[in-house]
């Protein structure tokens, strides 16, 4: 089975192409069968747990922007905001397609930031900001990025990750589900600020 967003997750991760790691889930509840882990899956657990404990979690090191948790009365202000031409990027740190789209869209935050377009990361990760922050360290993302954590999934009647909320004055004008395309998205940015 091909994995969506497998190379973005493999660079976050730090697991080469080739390294034979293969991930695979239960079947049914009868069939409950234990995973098997090849010798290179075993052998890169080994080295990436060494590697952690000798240099540190990748949690620890500088990022552009640090995770925080944000409130929902502060989160309701700023969809709220009606001079705001908002983007909000529904994600979480286990979500390989949220993470292969994740450059694109601080690629596309560079380019439309001076016209008026703030878009902003929401983490639904159970785990806390933790979760997210080696993500957004190991990618270099400079556009703002917040927990809200599980509870987003019913405010926000979440179906899908990644998801994209285009928010204009005050109002939720569209929803975006699943990874798009960067020239996707520019066309989309571009209009919306029009």
């Amino acid at each position: 089975m091909r994995v969506a967003g497998r190379d973005a997750w493999r660079r976050v991760h730090g697991v080469k192409k080739g390294c034979g790691v293969r991930v695979s889930s239960y079947g049914s509840p009868k069939d409950k069968k234990p995973m098997k882990l090849g010798g290179h899956a075993v052998i890169g657990i080994f080295l990436a747990l060494a590697l952690a404990v000798s240099t540190g979690f990748p949690a620890k090191a500088a990022a552009a922007v640090s995770i925080k948790k944000i409130e929902e009365t502060a989160l309701d202000a700023k969809i709220a905001d009606p001079k705001k031409r908002l983007v909000m990027v529904f994600m979480a740190a286990w979500c390989a397609p949220c993470i292969d789209e994740l450059p694109t869209l601080n690629k596309l935050h560079r380019k439309f930031k001076d016209q008026g377009l703030e878009i902003i990361g929401i983490s639904i990760d159970l785990d806390g900001p933790d979760a997210m922050q080696p993500v957004v360290n190991a990618l270099k993302i400079d556009f703002p990025v917040y927990w809200y954590g599980e509870k987003a999934v019913e405010k926000f009647a979440l179906f899908a990750i990644p998801m994209l909320f285009l928010v204009k004055e005050g109002e939720v004008v569209e929803r975006i589900h699943g990874r798009r395309t960067e020239s996707f998205l520019d066309k989309k940015f571009s209009n919306f600020l029009k």
